[in-house]
């Protein structure tokens, strides 16, 4: 028993991540409550994570919300436009399925490839923001090139939240589920899935030096 509340126990080490992430899960959902904050949120939560990631045990609500501050500008004038382009992808898409004679059904597949590429693109975009310090020209470029030339890692990130999302949609019950799980811990959950993927690609690009 004492070997399992040890500090260093991998128990100890588990339940602690776990903490760490219903908190950074915690913190996400309330800076991002006005939506347009969401973008800064994004990134704080990511840049929090990355200190996690690299061993730096840092104070999870000053990290957070240092990172918040500091980001705030670039990271809302970057995820504004990425939301209203995703809304009407799904606007677009809902309308062809749905609302418009069946002949114009084909058209959903411009529309959904689109609203695919970007969010693979978006996926790159908030993580370059909390960890270099560059302008939004760069972060785009960085982040188109990154997603094509890492596309399997690419897809892996997509994967869990598109399996989610099917799980959810199957019945009432399991979008209740669905929904409870991304709101205790499930969004900061993948947000450390994928940051632990990116940090490997960080790392190869930038050396042992500069390692994040």
């Amino acid at each position: 028993m004492r070997k399992f509340f040890s500090p260093d126990s991998i128990a100890m080490r588990f339940l602690t991540l776990l903490c760490n992430l219903m908190y950074i899960n915690l913190l996400f959902i309330i800076f991002s409550l006005p939506l347009f904050t969401m973008g800064a949120s994004l990134s704080a939560m990511y840049s929090t994570l990355f200190k996690m990631l690299h061993g730096d045990d840092p104070f999870i609500g000053k990290t957070f919300v240092n990172a918040f501050k500091s980001n705030f500008k670039q990271a809302t004038t970057m995820w504004l436009p990425i939301a209203i382009f995703e809304i009407l992808f799904i606007i677009g898409i809902y309308i062809t399925l749905f609302i418009l004679d069946p002949m114009y059904n084909m058209l959903q597949y411009p529309l959904s490839i689109s609203f695919f590429l970007l969010l693979c693109i978006s996926n790159y975009i908030f993580p370059q923001i909390a960890l270099f310090n560059q302008t939004n020209s760069v972060t785009l470029k960085n982040a188109v090139l990154l997603a094509i030339s890492n596309f399997p890692t690419t897809l892996f990130m997509i994967v869990v939240p598109v399996i989610l999302y099917l799980i959810g949609g199957l019945s009432g019950k399991n979008t209740v589920m669905v929904f409870s799980i991304l709101m205790f811990i499930g969004i900061a959950a993948i947000a450390y899935y994928n940051a632990a993927l990116l940090r490997r690609i960080f790392n190869k690009l930038m050396g042992e030096e500069d390692a994040v």
